[in-house]
């Protein structure tokens, strides 16, 4: 299954139409995992819209950060994945990629079942925890990731990035529990070197 998952990721990835960069190196599939969503700009809706739970679509994302323009109020999570998808494609040329880059049918393959797979058939996967995320569906995916994986890839291709402010038990039963290696970052070029670094020692 991880053969032939792996073929269809590098298949789908090509004809993507959210992957803006060609990556050199096709063959070496990174899975990048965390919230799509921020925590609401606001505690409740102001009255009579709906701010707090529109989000913009991933063209939207892609638009605002080719323009420079990384002010996404409520989807900075977001921006952090894709900015990070389009450097390690740009800079490093691996074949990094989100959840939704392959587009396969949820009612094909659950969203859960999407990430075992995807991480299976990954070179490496980054588990990624901004502070300002939802972090809430991240957790629930790493433990049943973790808990499908063997203990060579979880040790030396699985790693998992979190916020300094992040505080969270999951976070800490991500090492304890599956002895993934787990690291902090304080700003975006933390988190850059980091994953590169990671992924040197995996190649």
């Amino acid at each position: 299954m991880p053969d032939e998952m792996r073929e269809r990721l590098r298949d789908a990835l090509e004809d993507s139409e959210y992957v803006s960069h060609e990556a050199s190196k096709p063959e070496f599939l990174v899975y990048l995992m965390g919230p799509y969503k921020s925590f609401p700009p606001y505690e409740s809706p102001p009255m009579g819209t709906d701010v707090a739970t529109t989000r913009p679509t991933l063209d939207e994302i892609d638009e605002r950060l080719a323009a420079g323009d990384l002010q996404l109020d409520a989807d900075e999570a977001l921006a952090l994945l894709v900015s990070l998808r389009r450097d390690l494609r740009a800079d490093t040329g691996v074949n990094a990629f989100l959840a939704t880059d392959p587009e396969i049918s949820l009612h094909e393959m659950d969203a859960a079942t999407q990430s075992i797979e995807f991480t299976k058939a990954a070179t490496a996967t980054v588990f990624v925890a901004p502070a300002m995320g939802d972090n809430l569906g991240v957790g629930i995916e790493v433990g049943s990731v973790c808990e499908h994986l063997d203990e060579r890839p979880l040790l030396e291709d699985v790693v998992f990035y979190g916020e300094a402010d992040v505080d969270s038990s999951m976070v800490e039963a991500v090492s304890q529990r599956w002895h993934v290696t787990v690291d902090e970052f304080r700003s975006y070029d933390d988190l850059y070197r980091a994953v590169r670094t990671h992924l040197r020692a995996v190649a």
